[in-house]
């Protein structure tokens, strides 16, 4: 049987092929719909499309009306397409803003009156997707002196990507929000999209020669972000569970600047290289007490500090020749400020390679500057 969803995908995807963005066909299950030409090599090596043949994920990304027929017709199974983000003319940066389990009377519950184009806006013309308890709508946060992040609400869904880090009580709107109130950000209205288990996505411009990375929860749980190398589910798509579409009021194909404060934000600073010193560990008391102050030290890390402290105080205990016995519990301590386990772990191991080559860490003073 012909697939019913494959020329309404397509023709969306001309569409936003037509007004600059490069895109793919996808899955219901949003993945690449092309499959890998490389998939029986019995050790595949990497590639991008040098091998001249379809079927890279989002290396495969056009504008070209002719290549994007040629793609949809390689994967008749496609019932959506994604936009690649970080190419030009856009750099696309998208914000994935997820919304589960979120209780009524919160921000972001659904059942409040919502404004055009924000967070809840809803379409009673749109389809609503066949299953119950999970999918929500979500209104906008009414929060001081954020009133672009409660106008404009969405996310970046990178098909494909993991949701392990998605659970009930999530509410990546009011993470959004608040993170605009603490680094003095608004977010402009611009492209947002609804999605079907009442996330949203929101599109920005990002500027030329700055690769944002992607990501899943880093800037706050709730929240991924799809920057070069990731791709969003355009508008007009069809998933597992139900449709993508703009929301009403949303600007339609002119993704907005991302405001700098938020820049930042997601694109971290590169750590300072490690400069060399003369042996002689500036902490040396291998004293239960004072390895015990290294813990509690990175137990009160504030967001921005996290890395930086766990990374001094492993230096620290490494040089006092406690590293081993002390690194399970500075790693808890920094688990306990919801660094991630996986992060934890890497700053450990590198401040132990840097004290067994007699490198110098960042900083020489607990670096508190870091925030």
């Amino acid at each position: 049987m012909a697939n019913p969803s494959l020329a309404h995908a397509l023709a969306h995807a001309l569409t936003a092929a037509a007004h600059g963005f490069r895109v793919i066909p996808l899955t219901r299950a949003k993945l690449p719909a092309v499959r890998s030409p490389h998939h029986h090599d019995p050790a595949p090596l990497p590639c991008h499309g040098e091998c001249g043949r379809l079927g890279h994920g989002v290396h495969d990304a056009s504008a070209d009306p002719d290549a994007i027929r040629a793609l949809f017709a390689a994967a008749p199974w496609a019932t959506g397409y994604g936009i690649a983000c970080g190419c030009a003319p856009y750099h696309l940066i998208g914000i994935d803003l997820d919304l589960r389990g979120v209780r009524p009377g919160e921000p972001g519950a659904p059942g409040r009156p919502q404004g055009p184009g924000g967070a809840g806006d809803t379409d009673g013309r749109a389809e609503r997707p066949k299953r119950t308890g999970t999918a929500k709508r979500a209104e906008r946060p009414e929060r001081p002196g954020t009133a672009g992040a409660t106008e404009a609400a969405g996310a970046t869904e990178a098909a494909g990507s993991p949701d392990g880090n998605r659970k009930d009580g999530t509410n990546g709107l009011a993470a959004l929000a608040r993170l605009a109130r603490e680094h003095a950000f608004a977010i402009p209205r611009t492209v947002t999209v609804l999605t079907p288990s009442g996330g949203r996505h929101l599109w920005l411009c990002g500027p030329p020669g700055l690769a944002v990375p992607n990501s899943a929860g880093r800037l706050a749980p709730g929240i991924d972000i799809r920057g070069l190398g990731g791709y969003l589910v355009g508008p007009g798509s069809y998933a597992s569970h139900g449709s993508y579409r703009l929301a009403p009021g949303s600007a339609a194909w002119a993704p907005a600047p991302v405001p700098s404060a938020l820049l930042r934000l997601l694109t971290p600073p590169r750590p300072a290289p490690p400069r060399s010193y003369r042996p002689g560990p500036p902490f040396a008391d291998p004293h239960p007490a004072a390895l015990e102050g290294l813990v509690r030290f990175v137990r009160a890390s504030r967001e921005g500090q996290r890395n930086g402290r766990l990374f001094w105080a492993a230096c620290r205990a490494y040089e006092a020749g406690a590293g081993p016995e002390l690194a399970p519990a500075l790693i808890e301590a920094a688990l306990d400020t919801d660094l991630p386990p996986r992060e934890a772990r890497a700053t450990v191991a590198s401040a132990a390679r840097s004290a067994a080559r007699h490198l110098q860490p960042p900083d020489e003073e607990p670096p508190d500057a870091c925030a």
